[in-house]
């Protein structure tokens, strides 16, 4: 592959992580302020619409049945409920912490995709995911005084699991589909599919107008989400979509799993949240984990 496409990949892919990072922080504050399902349901439609106005230019082509089927199964699971989950996490925990828990998702991915698409597990494997759980206990044990700022919650790291449970299930999903679809018209189905889901179960349950409440009321909230999720859910998506195109599949999935350092600086810069080496040691052995999964021959 030449020298500067691949370099362009490796760009967006880091360039995505950052991203992510960075709107972690934007909703911890507006996760104060809004319910997890009412942000959920704002950056799925500031998405949704973004990502359709795009396709709208280049063009689309409709989804065979059974990959729409996919595409909605995997919306509802990462978006409806992922989600959801992991900003319910992010009003429990640290940015940076719940960040870093979201490197649980390849390691649950490993048994899934074995299980139902075949695939085999490797040493690396098996040590990258020891690697993911050894950084994450380092950052979560009391030892950390300086960047703990209190308690670890129980509800969050329960939060932070589910989350990252249904996203492993929802990439199997996405899986199955990408290989009669493109992959922007995919996260547009994904992002459609997690709002009318999200949105039914508002109606039904009649929480909804609680859910959006905070905006009709709020407009530098509805600016802030609107924002963050043009930055993460939009443009840290598409980043991401162009990395795997310019980059080698492996090489950039494994960039887009930085966020965690990402989150560090950016906290302590932001929030003045001060981290301490073994948070430094345990993020770090907590990427090298994921690089050693997503690089598994």
């Amino acid at each position: 592959m030449p020298l500067l496409p691949q370099l362009t990949g490796y760009f967006f892919a880091l360039a995505s992580a950052f991203l992510w990072a960075l709107v972690a922080i934007f909703y911890k504050d507006v996760g104060s302020k809004v319910s997890p399902a009412g942000i959920t349901i704002g950056k799925s439609l500031v998405a949704a619409l973004c990502t359709g106005a795009l396709l709208c230019a280049q063009g689309y082509e409709p989804a065979g049945q059974q990959t729409l089927f996919f595409l909605v199964i995997s919306g509802i699971l990462g978006i409806s409920l992922g989600d959801t989950f992991f900003f319910m996490s992010i009003s429990c925990l640290r940015p940076s912490m719940a960040v870093l828990m979201t490197t649980f998702i390849p390691v649950l991915t490993l048994p899934l995709a074995a299980l139902f698409l075949k695939e085999q597990l490797s040493a690396r494997s098996w040590i990258g995911s020891i690697l993911v759980i050894a950084g994450i206990v380092a950052v979560l044990s009391k030892g950390d005084p300086e960047g703990a700022r209190g308690r670890i919650s129980a509800k969050g790291m329960i939060y932070s699991l589910l989350a990252a449970a249904c996203c492993a299930a929802s990439i199997i999903f996405s899986k199955c589909a990408l290989a009669s679809t493109p992959a922007l018209e995919a996260s547009f189905i994904r992002h459609l599919s997690g709002l009318a889901a999200l949105l039914a179960w508002g109606i039904m349950t009649a929480h909804l107008p609680a859910w959006l409440k905070p905006f009709a009321k709020n407009a530098e909230l509805t600016k802030k989400l609107c924002v963050a999720s043009f930055l993460g859910t939009f443009l840290g998506t598409w980043f991401c979509l162009l990395g795997l195109q310019f980059a080698t599949a492996s090489a950039a999935t494994v960039l887009n799993s930085t966020s965690p350092l990402f989150i560090i600086p950016l906290s302590y810069i932001l929030l003045k949240e001060k981290p301490s080496k073994r948070s430094l040691i345990g993020s770090l052995a907590a990427v090298t984990g994921v690089c050693c999964i997503l690089t598994a021959g």
